[in-house]
C-alpha cells in the first residue's frame, strides 16, 4: 500500500486512569477550506482568521495558490490576495480530502481545463464523484477520468458554460451541492440546482451558504432543502472570515473525556454544529457545562449510559461517540448514516473490522452502526488499521485509553487531516501513549 505523504507514525495507547487539564481543539476544518476557497475566488485582499493548520486546509491553499491567489501568513491569519482571474489548464493536487476535492470540481467547471489528482489512490482514490460529473455534464461541462465511477485522475472542460439548471444525488455527500453552489458564484447567469433524492449533512451545506454570503454570493434554499438557486451577476467579493472550533474534534475531545474520570475544560470559539453532540453526551451520563469559551466535561465511565444518535446531526462525529458508546451497558444506534461509508474510508464497515479486533460487538445496516456496549470495552490487545481516516483514530484512542491491555493504531498520522496537535494535547490531559515511526509496533510491546 502506498504510504504517499503521511508519516506511517504508530500510536500505542495504553489504558488512562484520570483525565484532567485544559485542552484547545483546532479551528473549524470544514469553514477554513470553504473561506480559503471563497478568499482565493474574489478578486481583492481576504483574511481568515484563526484558521486550521490541517492538512486539509492546506491543501486547499495550495490549491488556490496554483489558481493564482497569493498566500501569506499573519500570525494565526491567512491572507489572501485572489486573482482577477483564475488560471486554465492546471493540475492541482487535491491530498487526501474528498471536501478540497468536491469543492474545487464545482469552483473550477467554468474554466478551459482543470485536472485533479491525487497522491492517496488507496483512500481518495476508490472514492466515486459520478454524481458530480454527472450534475456538471448537465450544465454543458465536458469531463474524463481515467478509473470507473468517476474516480481520480479527473480532467474538466467547461469553456462557455454561463448557467442554467441541474440536478445533483446528494444521499451519498453533500460535498457536491456545495461545490455547485460555488460554481454558481463563477457564472453570468443563474443557476438552478435540485437534489432529487435526500440531503445528508445538511449543516455542511448551511456552513457553505454562510460562507458563500460573507463572500458576497447569493444563494437561497426551498424550506425542505432540496432546491436551491445562486442568482445571476452574484459574484465573489473579498471579506473577512472568523473559524471557530472544528466540530468533530471538539467531539472527538468530548467523547474521550466523558469516556474516562475526568474534570477537563475544553476551549472554544464557537460551537456551530454541536448542538446534538453536547446533548448527546450529557445524555450518557457525562456532566457537562457550556460557557461561553469553554466546555467543561466531569466524566463518570460508571455513568455511562446506551443511547440512540442521529449521525446526520454531525457525520463526522459518529465514531468518536460510536466509541464512548462501547463502554456502556447496552445497545446504542448510530442512524441515518450511510453516508459515511463514503468518507476516507467505510466508516462503518471497516471500523466495525477494527472493533472485532479488539473485542468489541457490533452489527450494521445500510444506514446504521449498531454497538453493543460493554463497561469492560477492548478485552483483546491488537494492532488496528487506520484506514488512513483521521475519524479512526480518534474513535480507537478513547477505546485504547478505557482498553484492559492497550492497543496500537498504525499510520495514526492521518489524524493531522484534522487536527495535528491531537495527540499533544491528548498527553497534556493524561492520555498514556507513545508515537513511533515503526508502524507495526505491537501494543504491550
Amino acid at each position: 500500500m502506498s504510504t504517499s505523504k503521511i508519516a506511517l507514525t504508530a500510536a500505542r495507547i495504553t489504558p488512562s486512569a484520570t483525565l484532567r487539564g485544559t485542552v484547545t481543539p483546532p479551528g473549524s476544518k470544514s469553514y477554513s477550506a470553504r473561506a480559503v476557497l471563497a478568499a482565493g475566488m474574489a478578486p481583492g485582499t481576504s483574511r481568515i482568521r484563526r484558521i486550521t493548520n490541517s492538512r486539509n486546509v492546506r491543501a486547499l491553499i495550495d490549491a488556490v495558490a496554483t489558481l493564482g491567489a497569493e498566500i501569506s501568513f499573519e500570525g494565526d491569519d491567512l491572507v489572501v490576495v485572489g486573482p482577477a482571474e483564475l488560471k486554465n489548464n492546471q493540475t492541482i493536487d487535491v491530498g487526501n480530502s474528498g471536501i478540497v476535492l468536491r469543492l474545487l470540481l464545482g469552483a473550477t467547471a467554468h474554466l478551459d481545463r482543470t485536472t485533479f489528482v491525487t497522491t492517496f489512490p488507496e483512500s481518495l482514490g476508490r472514492r466515486s464523484n459520478i454524481e458530480m460529473l454527472d450534475a456538471l455534464r448537465q450544465l454543458g461541462v465536458g469531463a474524463d477520468w481515467q478509473e470507473r465511477d468517476g474516480r481520480l485522475p479527473i480532467s474538466t472542460y467547461g469553456a462557455g458554460i454561463h448557467g442554467g439548471s441541474t440536478s445533483i444525488e446528494s444521499r451519498k455527500s453533500s460535498q457536491f451541492l456545495s461545490g455547485l453552489l460555488y460554481l454558481g458564484g463563477r457564472l453570468d447567469s443563474a443557476l438552478e440546482i435540485h437534489v432529487p433524492d435526500e440531503l445528508k449533512a445538511p449543516s455542511m451545506v448551511r456552513t457553505t451558504q454562510q460562507v458563500l454570503a460573507t463572500a458576497g454570493v447569493e444563494t437561497s434554499a426551498s424550506a425542505d432543502g432540496l432546491h436551491y438557486q445562486v442568482p445571476a451577476n452574484t459574484a465573489f467579493a473579498p471579506a473577512e472570515f472568523a473559524v471557530g472550533s472544528d466540530p468533530a474534534s471538539t467531539a472527538a475531545l468530548l467523547a474521550l473525556t466523558a469516556a474516562l474520570d475526568s474534570d477537563v475544560s475544553i476551549r472554544h470559539t464557537g460551537l456551530t454544529e454541536l448542538d446534538g453532540v453536547v446533548d448527546y453526551v450529557r445524555s450518557v451520563g457525562a456532566t457537562v457545562t457550556v460557557g461561553s469559551d469553554e466546555i467543561r466535561v466531569q466524566g463518570n465511565p460508571a455513568a455511562l449510559k446506551p443511547l440512540d444518535f442521529d449521525g446526520s446531526l454531525s457525520p463526522d462525529s459518529v465514531l468518536p461517540l460510536a466509541a464512548l458508546s462501547a463502554h456502556a451497558d447496552g445497545t446504542s444506534i448510530f442512524r441515518n448514516i450511510e453516508h459515511i461509508r463514503y468518507k476516507e474510508c467505510d466508516r462503518i464497515s471497516d471500523f466495525r473490522k477494527e472493533l472485532r479486533k479488539v473485542g468489541i460487538e457490533s452489527d450494521e445496516t445500510v444506514d446504521s452502526l449498531i454497538i453493543h456496549g460493554n463497561p469492560a470495552g477492548a478485552t483483546e490487545s491488537a494492532v488496528v488499521d487506520s484506514h488512513f481516516d483521521h475519524a479512526v483514530v480518534l474513535a480507537f484512542t478513547l477505546i485504547g485509553a478505557r482498553s484492559k491491555h492497550g492497543l496500537v493504531i498504525e499510520n495514526a498520522g492521518v489524524v493531522g487531516q484534522t487536527y495535528p496537535d491531537f495527540f499533544r494535547g491528548a498527553a497534556e490531559l493524561g492520555i498514556d501513549l507513545q508515537l513511533s515511526a515503526e508502524p507495526g509496533v505491537k501494543a504491550g510491546a
